[in-house]
């Protein structure tokens, strides 16, 4: 199973609240965000804080943002998942960060992204490869959280493609999406695409040279009369 070690997220908690107390906290260092324990109730949310270079650390592994991870908060250690991160849509830095805490007899639902093997024949034979889903949505326990999912292109030819269903899914791992949807699909060259649009043109013309000539030999006998 594709699964990687833990990684432990350090944090601190906070008192501060308001947008200028977050605008302070960003212009030092530091990115606001809460932790939601499992079944929040009141007293389970927990206001913090992260340095931004902590967090930066922490997204650069592979698949931290869908994986299971170990919450520190002023030491004491959380499981839980980054359920949201909220972004300048113009620097891209990220603004604030929601975890969500997780029980290890509880399932959790969430996204993991898609991992394409093999070489598809139809790619060599000039087709192209189209990727209709990046990422696929999940159900399963927080201890067996794949890594990504993998989709095995080796057999598509042009005109082929793969579903939900076709996929093979790691043990106790749940697909929760349509398993009628389209995955990925090998779609036919434009040049072969566009010959086959000419071909049909043609077949559907009606022989104008012959009408042509016919008229003209009508217009030739009414000059001679």
């Amino acid at each position: 199973m594709n699964q990687r070690e833990i990684l432990t997220v350090n944090t601190e908690k906070r008192e501060s609240i308001g947008k200028e107390s977050m605008k302070k906290l960003r212009k030092s260092g530091w990115v606001p965000g809460v932790y939601y324990a499992y079944e929040s109730k009141e007293g389970n949310t927990v206001l913090l804080k992260i340095q931004e270079s902590e967090l930066k650390r922490v997204l650069k592994a592979p698949g931290a943002t869908h994986q299971l991870l170990n919450i520190s908060i002023d030491g004491d250690i959380h499981r839980g998942i980054i359920k949201e991160l909220q972004r300048n849509p113009i620097k891209e830095q990220v603004l604030h960060i929601d975890f969500y805490g997780v029980r290890a007899d509880q399932k959790i639902t969430l996204r993991v992204p898609l991992m394409f093997n093999g070489e598809a024949p139809g790619v060599k034979a000039g087709g192209t490869l189209e990727q209709v889903m990046q990422d696929v949505e999940i159900e399963c326990l927080p201890d067996v959280i794949p890594e990504f999912i993998e989709v095995d292109i080796s057999g598509l030819e042009i005109g082929d493609a793969v579903h939900l269903k076709n996929v093979t899914v790691p043990e106790g791992v749940l697909l929760t999406e349509n398993l009628d949807d389209v995955v990925v699909v090998v779609t036919a060259p434009e040049v072969l695409v566009e010959e086959e649009e000419e071909v049909l043109e043609e077949e559907g013309e009606a022989p104008e040279p012959e009408v042509v000539k016919k008229g003209e030999k009508k217009e030739k006998e009414a000059e001679e009369e």
